[in-house]
């Protein structure tokens, strides 16, 4: 439950910080978004030692996906825009961790910027093409 009788849930308030700290307006990523990012992360055993650590790394992924690799480096730096960008191509070879998930995400939910998480959808895109003209 996103909003709990005494108000939103601690962890997305994590989530929120995690996207202010990194740049990215929180009111532009919807709060099923944020709820589904915390379970995720709930899911992957993530949260057990430090939830608030592991919440704004996810939260700062997410953002990079966002914002892009210009936006991003403007707000925090070129060496932490280099991480996300290593973090990214990452998915490529490990199709299955929680930083795929995160790009899926940020792609149904529409708010991948082309630059970044963005160009995940036109290569899916163009090898559904490919396998089907055969």
């Amino acid at each position: 439950m996103i909003f709990g009788f005494f108000g939103r849930k601690k962890e997305i308030h994590m989530i929120d910080d995690g996207l202010k700290r990194t740049g990215t307006f929180t009111a532009v990523v919807p709060d099923a978004v944020k709820l589904t990012l915390w379970r995720l992360a709930k899911d992957r055993g993530l949260l057990k030692d430090n939830p608030e650590a592991a919440l704004h790394d996810l939260a700062g992924f997410l953002s990079y996906c966002i914002l892009g690799q210009e936006d991003f480096e403007d707000f925090n730096g070129s060496e932490e825009a280099k991480e996300m960008l290593r973090r990214l191509e990452m998915v490529k070879i490990f199709e299955d961790g929680i930083d795929a998930e995160i790009v899926l995400l940020t792609l149904h939910a529409g708010l991948a910027d082309e630059t970044t998480a963005g160009q995940y959808s036109i290569e899916a895109e163009t090898e559904t093409d490919s396998a089907n003209s055969v």
